[in-house]
This record gives structure tokens, sequence and C-alpha cells, in this order.
């Protein structure tokens, strides 16, 4: 199977946009531009400046990936993308018939953020990318000050 650019990212709905506003506002600039969604449901952005920075929802790391708008689509050519987008990820998860619909992304059953939150088929499923943005955004507010390796008891409602 052929896993093309359309296939790892998206671009999100006015209404997951705002979910991700409001559910990241504890972690992301009060201003910021999106420039790309990855299916991963992650999301590049810009701030203030020409800089292009990673919010990597699986973890809730932001990082500086790039100086400009040009040096990130030069960096969508080497061995980087493959990091930030896992192609070999979404074609396995399209081999297992996990399709994504319009505004759709992939988000975990455990977060990586967890020991058991792997990057494996069987712990990503599709969902809306407003979902997606509120549970991770939710999840990661409430973890944000507890130490490495505490214990955690989730409870979903």
């Amino acid at each position: 199977m052929k896993i093309t650019w359309n296939d790892l990212t998206f671009l999100p709905s006015d209404a997951a946009l705002a979910e991700l506003r409001a559910a990241w506002a504890w972690r992301l600039p009060e201003i910021f531009e999106p420039v790309m969604g990855s299916t991963l449901g992650d999301v590049f952005f810009q701030q203030s400046g020409p800089e292009i920075y990673w919010l990597n929802t699986g973890t809730a790391e932001i990082t500086r990936v790039a100086a400009s708008r040009e040096e990130f689509l030069e960096l969508l050519k080497t061995e980087r993308a493959d990091e930030w987008f896992m192609p070999h990820l979404i074609e396995a998860l399209k081999t297992a018939g996990k399709e994504l619909r319009a505004d759709q992304c992939y988000t975990y059953a455990t977060l990586p953020v967890f020991q058991e939150g792997k990057y494996e088929v069987c712990n990503l499923n599709p969902v809306p990318a407003a979902e997606h943005f509120r549970i991770t955004g939710d999840v990661h507010r409430q973890l944000r000050d507890l130490p490495d390796g505490a214990q955690v008891r989730i409870d979903l409602q």
C-alpha cells in the first residue's frame, strides 16, 4: 500500500481547532496559527514569529522543529518526517482497516506518556479530531504536575 501525504496529514475543522484551543490552553500560547495536523493527532504551529513548533499530543511536549515554514517544508523531505508522521504505522493502521473519515485522526487507547502506551495498531483508533484534542488535552492537563513514574488511576466518564 502506498502512503501519501493525504494519509499522513489533515486540516482540522474550525470546530476541532476550537476544541484544540480550549483543551490545550494550559499548554499552547494564547495566539498561534496551525500549519499542519498529523493524522496521529499532533499539530504543527507558529506563534508570533516564523518558527514552527510541534505539539505532540501523545506526550504533551512542544518542540521547536524549524526556523521557518520554508525550513519545515524542506525537513518534510527528510527522516524527520518519519519521526513526526510515522508512515509505517499509518500504513499498518490502514491495512488493519482503521481508515479515517473527514475531520478524524487517530487517538490512543493508552497515551504514550504511560508505560503501557505504545505506538502500535492495537493502541490507536479513528475518532473525531475534536474528541482527540479534548481528551488528550484534559488528561495531560491533569497529569502535568505529577512526577515521572507516579501511579495514576484514570476514570473516564
